[in-house]
């Protein structure tokens, strides 16, 4: 491999036009991220960019080669580092591109696609097929993107092995800091996940095996990381967040000893690598699915949970919300893994291991705020001269007929022309599977408009023919399968209104498929705007979308069963209010407090009669669960309830509900309300004489607060007739409200 010293080295006139274009496509991104399509700084900053790569392709082809920190142009380097080209190389190599050639023709609209595919997390992208695939649907011939599997080069090339197990030697055996140069040789690759997962596995046995153990695992890990940090930190805070990003992925490959004892070292000198904590930075970075798969590899492997894994997972995660949520993951794995019919069966085990794993508490939680991580929301603008020369009027002119954005235009126009003109059914049939799947890599690049053409003129022309008919219905439902679900919640957050009015009508068109998919998706949402939108698509449904629901009641994930209990609420209907009664013995509070109030808002008589019925039907903790629930709802909302807990029971069957009601309906002033206080001045047990005139006394405050003339009335009445003290009481009212 050569050197840096070996390489070419740019002319100045080049090195210029490179750090240009490198300034222009920092600013273009910037300004792509942070601002909605048509604001005049994205027009601006696009304009900007492709006057620039006009400028560098003007004699052919301009390739770049992308290096972690440096892009290559022919192979020759910068002549001294620029900031702008190293932010640039960063950005594209995490994408895994390895070369990008630009070609005469790229618009201010591919370069916007381009820019928005990385502005997306490299892992969302790699998880769509990649960067190159989804370039094919999203760009065109104007830039050629290769895409690199390092993983599978550093597989391939002998010397890189043979510094990964030098590295993992060193590692093992503690022996202190490791030669820059093998570090280097293999940092470019350890800052993608894949290839941190191959130096785990090739360095567990290593460390298991040795006379250490679990010990010997995490010394190795920890001096690995250390060695890796020291030298990566010297490429600035984005090249270490990326290295932490990848050895927290890796972290969950370790086993539970292990990771205790690797929290164990956050406060010794071992954890530091100069001024930086290694154990806190990659703890900080692990995601979600790499703590899962930890839980999930070390449940697996003892058949159960141990109190060490617990330990370990109440270190690793101490909010009670993400546990939750993280366990949700870690029962689908290990369900999947099929680890529980050796065992027990799934219910038995997962019993076991929440018995040991979850952190419960009375406290009342709330969901943490999300926001989008705007990456380049704090770098600084730059100023960059517009090129002076433009091609010729004629070419420009001959250029937008074969430009990125005509060539997507001609393969919609043939789409739609395919789906008018074919008669035959089957041949019909094959197009619109072409249409779906075209349709399909447009939402992953974030092209809905175009995709919701394609889908709306699939569903027009198979509303022409009857014998297209079966075909066009089975080709929309696999639209409601695809990517259009996946990406919808993040689509909803910016779409304009007459969009999300045509994704309304198509997922309606849909039909019941895209239910459970909105639902979940609803469920992992934050962004108020999506939400709102998610659950008015939602309660389109009607009463229909209720059988779709019901299987989410069961989800092993809280939010998925509370997104349920808000879903068959407002579907409606008797069906729908009795669907909520299991979710009333939730172990979830969140749940149980979205099933209580969905009755409690329902207002009908039938409603309340469900909840009270719960109440009464339940014991314990269980009980005192839903009295706390419905007494925590202290306004007009609970009247119904309570006024029919007031005809309903006796004072003594639940007085904490009963007086509560009371005070409560002294501040709604409906003939329901004064209906049921003045039932309780008919009720009074003779054992307590105390406890009556008590309640007696709150009724008929209540009936003076409320002040209407049925109310009055009611007092009168009260004051003529009754038991001494309801007259006494309701005299007393009576002069105040004089």
């Amino acid at each position: 491999m050569a050197g840096a010293s070996d390489r070419a080295v740019l002319p100045p006139d080049a090195a210029a036009r490179l750090a240009d274009f490198a300034r222009t496509c920092k600013a273009a991104a910037r300004a792509v991220s942070l601002y909605p399509a048509g604001h005049p700084a994205i027009v601006t900053s696009l304009a900007r960019i492709a006057e620039s790569t006009a400028a560098l392709t003007r004699t052919g082809p301009f390739t770049l080669q992308v290096h972690a920190q440096e892009l290559l142009a022919d192979d020759a380097a910068m002549p001294k580092p620029d900031p702008a080209v190293t932010e640039l190389a960063a950005l594209l190599h995490r994408h895994l591109i390895g070369r990008l050639t630009l070609n005469a023709g790229a618009d201010a609209g591919s370069w916007r696609t381009l820019l928005l595919l990385l502005a997306r997390a490299p892992e969302e992208v790699r998880a769509d097929g990649g960067i190159a695939r989804l370039w094919e649907t999203a760009g065109g011939p104007s830039i050629e993107i290769i895409e690199i599997d390092y993983a599978e080069v550093l597989r391939e090339k002998a010397g890189s092995q043979a510094s990964i197990a030098s590295i993992i030697a060193a590692a093992v055996s503690g022996g202190g800091a490791i030669e820059d140069e093998t570090i280097d040789t293999i940092l470019e690759a350890a800052l993608l996940p894949a290839a941190a997962d191959a130096l785990m596995k090739q360095m567990e046995p290593a460390a298991t095996e040795g006379p250490q153990g679990a010990a010997g695992q995490t010394t190795a890990f920890l001096n690995l990381m250390r060695n890796l940090v020291a030298r990566a930190s010297r490429g600035g805070p984005e090249r270490l967040a990326s290295l932490f990003s990848a050895l927290g992925k890796a972290a969950g490959k370790l086993s539970a000893d292990a990771m205790n004892a690797l929290l164990a070292t956050r406060v010794t000198p071992e954890a530091l690598a100069g001024t930086v904590n290694v154990v806190n930075g990659v703890v900080a970075h692990m995601p979600d699915e790499s703590i899962a798969g930890f839980i999930t590899a070390c449940i697996v492997a003892e058949r159960g949970a141990s109190e060490r894994l617990a330990h370990a997972f109440r270190a690793l995660v101490p909010e009670y919300d993400r546990q939750r949520r993280l366990l949700a993951l870690a029962r689908d794995e290990v369900a999947e893994s099929g680890v529980a019919a050796s065992v027990a069966g799934m219910s038995e085990l997962w019993q076991r291991v929440e018995g040991i794993m979850a952190s419960y508490s009375d406290a009342n939680f709330v969901s943490a705020d999300y926001a989008r991580d705007l990456s380049m929301a704090r770098t600084q603008p730059v100023d960059v001269e517009r090129a002076s020369d433009d091609p010729p009027e004629r070419i420009v002119a001959w250029l937008t007929t074969v430009n990125d954005t005509a060539l997507r235009t001609l393969d919609h126009d043939l789409l739609t022309d395919l789906l008018r003109i074919e008669v035959d059914p089957l041949r019909w049939r094959d197009i619109a599977e072409t249409v779906v799947a075209h349709a399909d890599d447009l939402i992953r690049v974030g092209y809905f408009d175009q995709a919701l053409r394609l889908i709306q003129a699939l569903i027009d022309e198979g509303a022409g023919a009857p014998e297209r008919a079966p075909h066009a219905a089975a080709a929309i439902e696999r639209v409601g399968r695809g990517s259009l679900m996946k990406h919808m919640p993040a689509y909803l957050r910016t779409a304009e209104a007459d969009t999300y009015e045509k994704l309304k009508s198509l997922c309606h068109a849909i039909g019941e498929p895209v239910i459970v998919p909105l639902a979940e998706g609803l469920a992992a949402e934050q962004d108020a705007r999506s939400r709102r939108r998610l659950r008015d698509i939602l309660v389109g449904f009607g009463p229909r979308g209720a059988e779709s629901v019901r299987p989410l009641m069961n989800a092993g994930n809280w939010e998925v069963r509370r997104t349920a209990a808000f879903l068959l609420r407002e579907f409606g209907g008797s069906a729908g209010l009795k669907e909520l009664v299991p979710l009333l013995a939730d172990a979830e509070p969140l749940v149980r407090r979205e099933a209580v109030q969905g009755l409690v808002m329902n207002g009908s008589r039938e409603a309340s009669a469900i909840l009270l019925n719960a109440i009464l039907s339940s014991k314990g903790r269980s009980r005192e669960a839903l009295l706390q629930e419905v007494l925590s709802v202290r306004d007009e909302r609970a009247a119904p309830l309570f006024a029919h807990a007031l005809r309903e029971l006796e004072p003594n069957s639940l007085p904490e509900l009963y007086a509560t009601g009371i005070e409560v309906l002294g501040s709604v002033a409906t003939t329901d309300s004064v209906d049921a206080l003045k039932a309780t001045l008919a009720k009074g047990q003779w054992w307590a004489p105390f406890a009556n005139r008590k309640r007696w006394s709150a009724a008929v405050e209540s009936l003076r607060r409320i002040g209407s003339p049925a109310a009055l009335t009611a007092l009168r009445d009260a004051a003529a007739r009754g038991p001494s003290s309801v007259r006494a009481a309701a005299r007393a009212a009576l002069e105040k409200a004089d």
